[in-house]
């Protein structure tokens, strides 16, 4: 039996519509477009970080996840808007894209659903979802370390900060 996860996406269309990662998801029939948030709300203004325990596993299974398509530039505008219970932030991660590539947290919707499923245990789903894109797979050898440790750990603060540590010695930071 195949494991359907729901995934949606908000889309505010502030980018490049050519170069939205959410529109070829969206072709490929991998999300769903939605007014409202579904389920976990991947925002970076969240104070909870995703992680795989009890209480966001169910939501994911139950519920899905939502990602926001809007333009990094322009967060101020959007970020406070969908802070609720469900609302995670990721932890950090190194963006593969083009427009973004090599910094920190500044992540494509494909790669912010795809670090989703992978830290929630579904690495194949990540990996489909990606496999999209000719930079999605780079994405994940940046960060498969980082997702792994952010998969199977119960204290998701301290594995960031030894994540950030580690890249602080990679990066020279």
């Amino acid at each position: 039996m195949k494991e359907e996860i729901k995934l949606y996406v908000i889309p505010f269309e502030q980018d490049d519509p050519r170069r939205c990662t959410a529109e070829k998801l969206k072709r490929f029939g991998m999300v769903k477009f939605v007014k409202r948030p579904i389920g976990i709300v991947l925002t970076p203004f969240a104070s909870a970080v995703l992680r795989q325990g009890p209480e966001d596993e169910a939501i994911f299974l139950l519920k899905g996840v939502t990602a926001i398509d809007a333009s990094w530039k322009r967060r101020t505008e959007w970020g406070p808007m969908y802070l609720n219970q469900y609302a995670r932030r990721l932890p950090l991660l190194i963006a593969a894209n083009p427009i973004n590539y090599a910094r920190p947290h500044l992540l494509s919707t494909a790669e912010a659903l795809a670090a989703a499923v992978y830290i929630m245990g579904r690495p194949r789903i990540a990996e489909a979802l990606l496999s999209k894109f000719k930079w999605g797979p780079n994405f994940l050898k940046l960060n498969r370390r980082a997702l792994e440790i952010y998969r199977r750990t119960d204290d998701i603060v301290e594995a960031e900060r030894h994540v950030m540590s580690s890249y602080a010695e990679i990066f020279r930071i």
